[in-house]
């Protein structure tokens, strides 16, 4: 393996990537004020672009960081605190899933479900976003009150999937860090009760589509077969690639994220270093990397 295609992800790139989508954001949010019919498209352009923060903040959470400097503070007010999201608890149960990828302790795992019972896991899925709101006032009781950390771990974290009991300090630690997405999620309802039409069309609704893309990413990225360990061939057989094209650009696997193969395979791989290490992979093991899907 080439090491010039094993580029690191660091905090100054993320949030140069952040600035780029919160520009758009911003330039959606003009657009919208200055020309108002054009608010069911910027609607969906804001929507897609949440969803972006939400992977740049994906990439963050595989930084090899053990504590958030303020560059990393900051690229989580940015991206993470938008879909509902800290650090600690994005970590928590997403670098589980790459530990356990397609295992039965992976938080993540999926069932092998078609048609309609695919509609409607895709339906929960969406209610991902919104529930993950809850988790900021639930983790903020935990954190004071011990004896609720067990269930905030299950049902917020997504450890009910690893028999042993949740670790106390990590668990902690993730219900101490939901004080800033309290705040931030406060401080976007104080500015709803003024201008609940303006925050409803440049968040609320912007926030359904993420979740919705969102929703079809997940699915998208896992497959339903179950590994049988730990290996290049589990992974090649749990894990997807998928909107590669310009649909994928645009809001349904920004960012790269669609290369989720060698995501799995190179985690801490930077995003936009993705598209030529699937080069590499698929010139090299042709018969074995899969197609997309």
């Amino acid at each position: 393996m080439p090491r010039a295609l094993l580029v690191r992800a660091t905090v100054p790139g993320l949030l140069r990537l952040a600035a780029v989508e919160w520009a758009w954001m911003g330039a959606c949010w003009l657009a919208m004020a200055l020309w108002p019919p054009v608010a069911p498209l910027a609607v969906l352009v804001l929507g897609a672009r949440i969803h972006a923060l939400g992977v740049i903040f994906h990439d963050a959470v595989h930084l090899s960081a053990r504590h958030k400097g303020p560059g990393l503070r900051l690229l989580e007010v940015l991206t993470g605190y938008p879909v509902a999201s800290t650090w600690e608890s994005t970590r928590y149960h997403h670098l589980r899933h790459h530990h356990d990828a397609g295992l039965p302790t992976d938080p993540y795992r999926r069932r092998p479900h078609r048609g309609w019972r695919l509609g409607v896991t895709w339906l929960l899925f969406m209610g991902v976003l919104p529930f993950w709101m809850l988790r900021g006032p639930v983790g903020l009781l935990a954190w004071g009150v011990p004896a609720l950390r067990g269930a905030y771990a299950r049902v917020f974290l997504q450890a009910g999937a690893v028999k042993a009991p949740p670790d106390a300090e990590e668990v902690l630690a993730c219900a101490r860090s939901e004080a800033g997405q309290v705040l931030f999620h406060l401080g976007v309802l104080a500015l709803a009760w003024h201008w609940p039409a303006a925050v409803g069309w440049g968040y609320g609704l912007p926030l359904g589509v993420a979740a919705a893309l969102n929703a079809h990413r997940l699915l998208a990225e896992h497959t339903p077969v179950e590994a049988r360990g730990r290996t290049m061939e589990d992974v090649l057989a749990v894990t997807s690639d998928h909107g590669l094209g310009w649909r994928g650009r645009l809001g349904l696997a920004p960012r790269n994220v669609g290369y989720h193969v060698v995501h799995h395979l190179h985690p801490q791989v930077a995003l936009e270093h993705l598209p030529r290490l699937r080069e590499w992979y698929v010139a090299h093991f042709p018969h074995h990397y899969p197609p997309p899907r």
